[in-house]
């Protein structure tokens, strides 16, 4: 079974925020204090989204690290590596519904609350002899906070089970089954758009553009909708179709001159009106295909230039790029929906 890591940022900044505030409290010479401090330390770095619920997450957190000062057992510190777990749930779950991604599974959060238990419980055990250790060659102090971050690190961990998706890429499962039923210029355009789309990926993956991966995964999943409409479109308006229509419609016309009952004229015409008919709704097609193929290439060259444009980035000027990139492809994406909505009673009527 497939599987992806997916939000690296958001991954490594709860992980930083973790061990910033573990060592921060933990040189107090508390592993219980450094655990709050880890807690806290993420309320404050994730931003406004989902504050509130962050908030009473951080306070649960805090409100049983000081129950485990005054019941320093084994079981309190799982206790409180459980709810850390929980808490790095909520900010995961806040920042895939910001995005609009999916949030993590029901499993996926009962592993992470379990892995978060068994890091603090282990901490609990091991980290004062290394704390110990440590403070025969460094100042009490800088024991403590080092004990204290490894900890905090240890539990963000553990948040590796929320940001793993199974059972592969949905879209690239799509353009594999897609890619059968295209003709060669249909499919190197779609083949050009899921290019584009693992090249931004790995780009993203850098700077943890999380709201940029899915505006560009909607793009591409408008290129695979156009490129499929356009296979469709080009079986129907077939050139063999049009010349055939074209010549047995002559024909008609011809017989229908050379009929000598006026009864049988005047059905020859008829029939020679209906392949007409026929016809101008095979040109209709046709232009409809044309339209949707100059959409696939407009969307195929956005799809690039975002990949390009990632590239590109430097470090000065990184977070305005990417804001202008944003902005490109959030109105890209509404023009496709606008255009699809459209388009839709035209695909009916035919």
């Amino acid at each position: 079974m497939d599987a992806r890591f997916e939000d690296h940022g958001s991954f490594q900044r709860a992980a930083a925020a973790f061990a910033i505030g573990g060592a921060a409290l933990g040189a107090a010479g508390s592993l219980q204090l450094a655990a709050a401090g880890s807690a806290l330390a993420l309320l404050v770095a994730g931003g406004n989204a989902g504050l509130r619920r962050r908030a009473v997450a951080a306070c649960c957190c805090a409100t049983i690290a000081v129950a485990w000062i005054l019941v320093p057992v084994v079981w309190a510190g799982a206790a409180c590596g459980a709810m850390l777990g929980l808490l790095l749930a909520v900010v995961r779950r806040d920042a895939a519904a910001g995005v609009g991604a999916t949030p993590p599974s029901p499993a996926a959060v009962a592993l992470c609350a379990a892995l978060s238990a068994s890091a603090q419980a282990a901490a609990a055990v091991t980290l004062p002899h290394l704390s110990a250790a440590l403070a025969t060659v460094a100042p009490p102090w800088i024991a403590a906070g080092l004990s204290g971050g490894a900890m905090g690190l240890w539990t963000a961990l553990a948040a590796a089970p929320l940001h793993v998706r199974l059972g592969g890429d949905a879209l690239e499962r799509r353009f594999a089954a897609l890619r059968t039923f295209l003709d060669p210029e249909l499919g190197a355009l779609a083949e050009r758009a899921m290019a584009a789309r693992r090249g931004a990926a790995i780009a993203l993956a850098a700077v943890g553009g999380v709201e940029l991966g899915v505006l560009l995964d909607s793009l591409t999943a408008a290129a695979l909708d156009l490129a499929a409409r356009a296979a469709e479109l080009s079986r129907a308006a077939a050139p063999a179709l049009e010349d055939d229509l074209q010549r047995r419609s002559a024909q008609l016309a011809r017989t229908a001159g050379s009929a000598e009952d006026p009864s049988a004229r005047q059905s020859y015409l008829r029939a020679a009106d209906a392949l007409s008919s026929q016809l101008e709704h095979f040109r209709r097609v046709r232009r409809a295909r044309e339209r949707v193929l100059a959409s696939l290439h407009e969307d195929v060259a956005n799809l690039e230039r975002a990949r390009f444009s990632l590239t590109l980035l430097d470090g000065a000027g990184g977070a305005v790029e990417l804001q202008l990139l944003h902005e490109r492809l959030r109105q890209g994406v509404t023009v496709f929906e606008e255009t699809a909505e459209v388009a839709a009673p035209s695909r009916a009527r035919a």
